[in-house]
């Protein structure tokens, strides 16, 4: 299948601008809904280049932009801050510590300077001096996990103020970035997994981890690692032209300090190989797309240990193997003697039948980012797009049935799974947030609520290699947990229904969300972006 991306390579010297050679695997509708701007339209295929293209090519921002070193204004007063040294009792709440199935009801949770450091019964007294949060017929959770994220930093508005016409600017389009966390932390997301990185969100993960922002813990891949040309525009890319640009990019995500190599749709077969082996030597998790030019087969076997949308697992196939259930058995049977870990993001294999014109029961009337609402309208670029290309259409036909089974045959063997929606900003506990994915998992996968939420929990932590310290209510676990109003072992929906955030030593309350919540709609309304119509 032979398909025109919408990117421009202008800037990556001696590049092909959008040759179209054999990208059979189209990336998620959201994702494209995040960097259509950088390509502006589609343009027929260029003649091959005079010259091959470099072996190596980085074209993201080196500089970090101003906005990671703002005050934390918008947000401050909303956390309530426990002093150092100072006991918490989370009052008579049902814990659901994650070891198990089994709930601890009517019990208190001790916390001090952030770290969980008892339980007991609720009739026991409350040490003298503690605060205390009266979380009487609430129930306690670890907090939630969204594994597949793209944060709207400055670099992604100034991109999207191009399609706004000359009189925008990227900062009137960005939501402070103290905003940006806060609503991820709003939704119960007490940890996020940034799946394309550059200077600036290496920035943000640092100012989280000084203290200097409050947000989710954070892992950052690294640029996205493709071949030639780009399905993207450099702005998020490792463009690699050879074997020895591959080894250059993992040497490079190296000394940068990103988390993960995130290998992508159009890097050749040896540069992919010559990627493994690179990481491999450097100690670096490789977490991402299976590049069309490489079986499903070889890359688990090769080592990537994550991948990044369950779609990977079989878009790269013609039919009727993609929807053949021997091949789902045997690639679910490898992922589990490889341990690989699957991300699933049933979310974006809905929107991507949305994008076709294949179902009309989502809406995006309700997301918060109004350039989102603007790009994914009925009848705006990125539904026009998907809707008009035969190819897009025949990939994306059936492909939420496709990756339902795909996950059913996953689950049969074991293999790990942890959440993520592959989303901008949070989106709180509104459509499009990390609830749907959860609920997706209940209702269309078949399990239980539970098993859904060890994906966003105790699974997402041990991904993160966090399992020490986080993912469950135990004893010397940071104190990152959501009070819920409702039982989430009866019913998923109830991680929607938050009272409460506790992020280490600061506690969002009910009222507190909501106001920050105002803030950031407020922002959201001022921005010069048209009605979705």
């Amino acid at each position: 299948m032979n398909i025109t991306p919408f990117v421009s390579n202008a800037e990556v010297p001696h590049a092909p601008r959008m040759a179209a050679n054999g990208w059979r695997m189209l990336c998620c509708p959201m994702h494209m809904a995040m960097m259509l701007p950088m390509g502006m339209g589609a343009a027929p295929p260029a003649a091959a280049p005079s010259e091959p293209p470099p072996s190596f090519f980085d074209g993201t921002p080196q500089e970090v932009s101003d906005w990671v070193g703002r005050s934390d204004a918008n947000t401050r007063d909303l956390y309530d801050v426990i002093e150092a040294g100072r006991l918490l009792v989370i009052r008579n709440a049902t814990l659901w510590p994650m070891t198990d199935d089994r709930p601890l009801p009517a019990h208190d949770l001790l916390v001090r300077d952030g770290v969980i450091v008892g339980t007991q019964p609720s009739a026991a007294t409350v040490p003298e001096g503690a605060r205390v949060v009266d979380a009487t017929g609430l129930h306690a959770i670890p907090g939630l996990a969204d594994n597949h994220v793209h944060p709207v930093l400055i670099g992604m508005s100034n991109a999207w103020s191009k399609l706004l016409g000359p009189g925008v600017d990227g900062s009137q389009l960005q939501l402070p970035y103290d905003l940006v966390l806060f609503l991820y932390l709003a939704g119960g997301t007490t940890r996020i997994q940034v799946m394309s990185g550059s200077a600036e969100e290496l920035a943000l993960r640092a100012a989280v981890r000084d203290g200097r922002l409050r947000g989710p813990a954070m892992r950052v891949a690294s640029p996205v690692v493709d071949g030639y040309p780009v399905v993207w525009g450099t702005h998020i890319t490792y463009a690699v032209g050879d074997t020895e640009g591959a080894a250059t990019a993992a040497r490079r995500m190296k000394e940068k300090g990103f988390d993960f190599a995130k290998p992508y749709t159009r890097l050749p077969l040896e540069a992919y190989d010559r990627l493994m082996a690179e990481c491999k030597a450097l100690g670096i998790e490789v977490n991402g797309h299976i590049p069309a030019a490489v079986r499903v087969d070889h890359a688990l076997r090769s080592g990537q240990s994550g991948v990044a949308h369950v779609i990977e697992l079989f878009s790269n196939l013609p039919m009727p193997e993609r929807a053949s259930a021997e091949h789902m058995t045997r690639v679910a049977r490898l992922a589990a003697e490889r341990n690989v870990t699957v991300c699933p993001t049933l979310s974006v294999s809905r929107v991507f039948e949305y994008d076709i014109g294949q179902r009309n029961d989502i809406s995006f009337s309700n997301v918060l980012d109004p350039m989102l609402r603007y790009l994914m309208r009925p009848n705006g670029p990125i539904v026009q797009m998907f809707s008009s290309q035969p190819q897009f259409v025949i990939q994306g036909t059936d492909i939420l049935a496709h990756s339902i089974l795909m996950m059913q045959a996953l689950r049969a063997e074991g293999v790990r799974f942890v959440s993520g929606t592959d989303f901008g900003n949070g989106n709180v506990t509104l459509e499009h947030s990390l609830h749907d994915e959860l609920e997706m998992y209940v209702r269309d996968v078949g399990m239980s609520p539970l098993e859904a939420l060890r994906s966003a929990t105790v699974e997402s932590a041990a991904h993160h290699g966090e399992s020490a310290v986080s993912g469950t209510l135990e004893v010397g676990k940071r104190s990152d947990l959501v009070l819920l109003r409702a039982d989430p072992s009866r019913d998923i929906a109830a991680t929607r229904q938050i009272e409460g955030v506790m992020l280490g030593n600061a506690y969002l309350s009910r009222d507190a969300m909501a106001r920050g919540l105002e803030r950031a709609k407020a922002i959201y309304a001022r921005m010069p972006v048209p009605a979705a119509a």
